[in-house]
């Protein structure tokens, strides 16, 4: 680990396939405008960790004071489209000082709160030094894609993930550690929830990881099915590179870990720990990726993609989850049910009284629930149709109650 030092970079303007398909279809996932002079919170500094073998780092906003020996949960906050990795922390490190002064909430005696800090190569120009990873225009870092600076990596932004998780699991580092919590809001959950189905196992199977996805524009869809079938609001048959990746699986370039297919990743993605939370009012048609891709999930609500995503994993897998009152068309998918051994462990958890807000979310009754709860994680507001099946039913589904260690 070491502290950084930014230089002048030229930065690499390759624009990918990725890219390419955004600028066709509209892709509302511009850059950031706010590049100023770099901030750092009272409390934390900057600096790098590496990644792969080659000499490439990735930069991380990190406490000033930390007793790795004590350190018993970790918590990676990312950012969104804006890259404010200093906003961000700074929102996770108040969550844990609320946590920690509240009787409901124990995230453990020692907690350390990073932020890493996705660079635009193009943007952040003189921000970050030769050795630095930085990602290409349009938030290309967001899909889990390579790389753009410095100039031939093959590494992704899934990879600066894995190092960070393989960093904490590092029992000689952090000998007393035992969760490692992975958070995303936005952009930021974007890319977290695709790291849920495809990022590596923490090396040390000491540590218990939970992951946390906060009211993303997409979701990486394992199959070529969507909920929209209204042909006035997105055509499938018209929309190129619906199911390519991040949309879906197709062209996903894999990560130095591994590449499998996309039914066992979606094997991964149910027998983790993931809690999708949402703001009920995230409900701006105006804001977020507004692309053909997008719109095919759910319509142009973020909101309705990620309840649309809700029953798309829980019908595809085959549970007996309530989904009266979630939107989504889903005839004619797959049986995958033989994936998971019976219970799900992937949770929806909603914030009635939030809107596209990381505060919000994060600092809610339910945010703390999802980043701090040890074994239960409060589930929030639910559809009225939901209330009224879930009444009727004599066998009430604990799917989303499942038990875990998580905590500690």
């Amino acid at each position: 680990m070491e502290i950084r030092s930014p230089r002048v970079s030229n930065g690499d303007q390759h624009i990918d396939i990725l890219t390419k398909i955004k600028l066709k279809h509209n892709v509302d996932d511009r850059d950031g405008e706010n590049h100023g002079e770099v901030k750092v919170p009272k409390g934390s500094q900057l600096i790098t960790l590496p990644v792969g073998s080659k000499g490439e780092k990735i930069a991380v906003y990190w406490p000033t004071s930390v007793n790795n020996a004590k350190t018993e949960h970790a918590f990676v906050m990312m950012h969104g489209r804006f890259r404010d990795g200093d906003r961000y922390w700074s929102i996770m490190d108040e969550a844990l000082k609320s946590a920690k002064e509240s009787k409901n909430f124990d995230p453990g005696k020692e907690a350390v709160v990073v932020a890493p800090q996705m660079y635009s190569a193009k943007l952040n120009k003189g921000q970050y030094d030769d050795k630095t990873l930085a990602w290409g225009p349009g938030n290309a870092w967001v899909a889990g894609t390579v790389a753009t600076h410095p100039k031939g990596t093959n590494l992704t932004s899934m990879d600066a993930l894995d190092a960070i998780l393989d960093h904490f699991s590092d029992k000689n580092a952090f000998p007393n550690m035992k969760n490692v919590t992975l958070i995303g809001h936005g952009g930021g959950a974007q890319l977290m929830n695709r790291y849920a189905a495809t990022g590596k196992d923490p090396t040390s199977r000491d540590i218990y990881v939970r992951y946390v996805v906060g009211d993303p524009s997409s979701s990486p869809y394992f199959t070529g099915h969507r909920p929209v079938t209204d042909k006035a609001v997105a055509n499938i048959d018209t929309c190129k590179g619906y199911n390519n990746w991040r949309y879906g699986f197709v062209d996903f370039p894999g990560t130095l870990s591994s590449k499998m297919n996309p039914k066992d990743y979606f094997g991964r993605y149910l027998n983790r720990d993931v809690v999708n939370i949402i703001g009920l009012r995230d409900i701006n048609e105006d804001n977020g990726d507004q692309s053909c891709m997008a719109v095919l999930q759910g319509g142009r609500k973020r909101r309705d993609r990620n309840f649309s995503w809700w029953r798309y994993i829980n019908v595809l897998a085959r549970t007996q989850e309530v989904l009266e009152g979630f939107p989504g068309n889903f005839s004619g998918l797959p049986d995958w049910s033989d994936v998971h051994p019976g219970t799900i462990r992937t949770r929806l958890a909603i914030v009635e009284d939030a809107s596209h807000n990381a505060e919000k979310i994060f600092h809610s009754k339910i945010g703390r629930s999802a980043l701090f709860g040890h074994y239960e994680v409060d589930q929030g507001w639910r559809p009225d149709a939901w209330h009224k099946s879930h009444q009727h039913k004599s066998h009430q589904h604990k799917g989303h109650r499942h038990k875990s260690k998580h905590g500690h």
